[in-house]
């Protein structure tokens, strides 16, 4: 008996010397501000994590800026400021210009926002990781595009490309300025967070936005008028990791990143429609005026932005970067 007991002892003290398993503790950045959906889908995606590691790995979150602008972003991931950060292409278009593919208007036929966020969190981890984003030392772990975007203005309905003549539009940068250029408009950058008061003052007369996210920066309260049916590009979004920090992650932690990620798309998907649903009840109490471009319209619409993808494989291709493998690839993943 006494055999057994001190056995017992032992075994339990073993128990307790053993040491426990560390706990993974990483540091998320975003701008998104906290009304944002991106934040919801960040959180949800946070909590996947430590589910699916069964609390092994802990997410520190830090939306708005917290931990760096936007457009710094980058380089908090680079020199480990943070673990993961957001980096949105079209605010780096210099940095990251492969990345913005996705800003390309009318390409292929995959319309469903499942569909082409998935196409994208695809291309971001193969050719996008490959050719642009491991040579800076960060790797996408997470990607996802925007519904497309429409042509929302303050003053002046867009029915036809002369009603866009001299009106001042918010793009995103990159291939979106380029777009809106080419349509007739004068483009003005401006960082989402910074976008609201840029309306307000009349800095622009308008935006390229994606219906779904225009409640995250109370951009409803500014517009008067919206497309629903022009397809003018999806905003890429990717969060980033050090790859040296990636690659002093275990395995089984590597891909609870990543499967994460893939459920994060779904579970965006069905936020944005639900947010969507919500916004054009609110645009009718608004008496906002969310109509569609006419088929004969958007025709033309697309021969005028037809040279804008051409210019983007030919100018990035001058500059030495694979832009015709990556469109290729992205049109391909598009086109059923």
């Amino acid at each position: 008996m006494k055999r057994i007991v001190s056995l017992a002892v032992l075994a339990a003290a073993t128990i307790a010397a053993a040491p426990a398993v560390a706990q993974i503790k990483l540091r998320v950045a975003d701008s998104f501000p906290i009304t944002h959906p991106n934040v919801e889908v960040a959180r949800f995606y946070n909590k996947r994590v430590e589910e699916l590691s069964g609390g092994k790995v802990k997410l520190d979150y830090f939306p708005a800026e917290q931990l760096a602008k936007s457009a710094d972003l980058l380089d908090a991931a680079i020199n480990r400021i943070a673990d993961i950060t957001y980096v949105g292409p079209l605010y780096l278009s210099d940095r990251v210009p492969l990345a913005t593919v996705a800003a390309i208007p009318l390409i292929g036929n995959v319309s469903d926002p499942y569909e082409l966020s998935l196409a994208y969190s695809k291309l971001a981890q193969a050719e996008l990781n490959q050719a642009e984003m491991l040579p800076q030392g960060v790797r996408v772990i997470r990607a996802t595009a925007t519904f497309p975007y429409q042509m929302m203005t303050t003053k002046k309905q867009v029915l036809k490309l002369e009603d866009l003549k001299g009106l001042k539009i918010r793009s995103s940068g990159g291939i979106q300025e380029k777009s809106i250029e080419a349509l007739g408009a004068v483009p003005v950058a401006i960082p989402a967070p910074d976008l609201y008061p840029a309306v307000q003052r009349g800095t622009v007369d308008g935006l390229v936005f994606n219906l779904p996210t225009v409640p995250g920066y109370k951009l409803q309260e500014l517009v008067k008028f919206t497309t629903t049916n022009v397809n003018l590009g999806a905003f890429p979004i990717t969060y980033v990791m050090n790859e040296k920090s990636w690659q002093n992650m275990p395995k089984d932690v590597q891909d609870i990143l990543l499967k994460a990620g893939e459920e994060a798309v779904a579970f965006e998907t069905q936020l944005y429609l639900k947010r969507q649903e919500a916004l054009f009840k609110e645009f009718e109490t608004r008496k906002i005026n969310a109509y569609e471009v006419e088929a004969a319209e958007i025709a033309r619409w697309s021969k005028v932005l037809d040279p804008i993808k051409q210019a983007w494989i030919a100018d990035l291709e001058k500059s030495g970067k694979p832009a015709r493998r990556v469109y290729t690839a992205w049109e391909k993943l598009l086109t059923k």
